[in-house]
């Protein structure tokens, strides 16, 4: 959590999916300035953690998991 939250939103990082995805950078953090960023802006004070958990990461997710499934990046992982 950045030192000036909550007037700045936070970094968002799945570490396991570092260098996966184009929409990723330096170590795992999630690339949310363009839509996130604006967005939490307008929203200060009001917006907290799990706003950027549903808001951030929830959009990211959407398109990002179907594509790392299609290309074979992210598999099920079998019982054993």
């Amino acid at each position: 959590i950045p030192v000036t939250y909550p007037t700045t939103a936070p970094e968002i990082a799945i570490p396991e999916l570092d260098g996966k995805t184009a929409k990723m950078y330096r170590g795992g953090k999630i690339c949310t300035s363009d839509h996130f960023k604006p967005l939490w802006a307008r929203n200060v004070p009001k917006f907290g953690i799990s706003h950027a958990m549903a808001l951030g990461l929830g959009p990211w997710l959407a398109v990002e998991v179907p594509d790392l499934i299609a290309r074979g990046i992210v598999k099920e992982k079998q019982n054993q």
